[in-house]
């Protein structure tokens, strides 16, 4: 029997999450109602699995957190599409297993086994991505910090929340930003959404 807990930002998949894995003899589910990555002190859980919004340094330094906390817990992230600098870095911050919220029942089901093992899980499409990744794209021209600035801005975050996330000035974010534009022959922040969502959609789907 593994024990399960299951929290995070999106409450409509936590609560969907559940339900599917309730159906499963092997596991004992815990659903928790917090959006932070938290074990439950209540319950020994085995397996946590979060439900993120998206990649950010605060959910990694959260992760590496509850880590130096208590190894012991594996972690299953549920997340959008993310470049493979991120997926590194979740994965080297304590993480078991990623998938995305595209990932199959069966994909979720074997990154809870992977996680129990103490083994890294990818999901198909995220796996893809990386793949992908490796062949000629605009984006490999950034380093991983403009890589990193190109999604939180390309996720809606203001240059003052950027730098706040990152622990940089503002205006070390527009360097980078200005810099980002250049390399990717933009002018516009809508601009860097549309080059984001057209890269993200060949990632997953091309």
């Amino acid at each position: 029997m593994v024990n399960i807990s299951i929290n995070g930002e999106h409450i409509l998949y936590v609560e969907a999450i559940a339900r599917l894995l309730h159906e499963k003899p092997e596991f004992n589910v815990h659903t928790l109602c917090v959006k932070t990555l938290s074990p439950d002190v209540q319950s020994k859980q085995d397996v946590l699995i979060y439900c993120a919004n998206g990649y950010s340094n605060t959910l990694v330094k959260e992760i590496q957190k509850l880590h130096r906390i208590d190894s012991s817990v594996k972690k299953v992230l549920i997340i959008s599409m993310a470049h493979r600098h991120f997926l590194e870095k979740l994965f080297n911050a304590g993480i078991n297993s990623i998938i995305s919220y595209k990932a199959s029942a069966e994909e979720l089901i074997q990154a809870i086994k992977y996680a129990s093992l103490k083994q890294q899980f990818l999901s198909a499409d995220l796996s893809n991505m990386v793949i992908k990744s490796k062949y000629p794209s605009c984006f490999n021209a950034l380093s991983q910090r403009e890589l990193e600035i190109t999604y939180l801005l390309a996720n809606g975050m203001s240059v003052k929340r950027v730098s706040t996330e990152l622990e940089i000035s503002p205006k070390t974010v527009n360097t980078y930003r200005y810099r980002i534009f250049s390399k990717l022959v933009i002018a516009h922040d809508v601009d860097l959404f549309k080059r984001v969502s057209l890269e993200a959609a060949y990632m997953l789907n091309g």
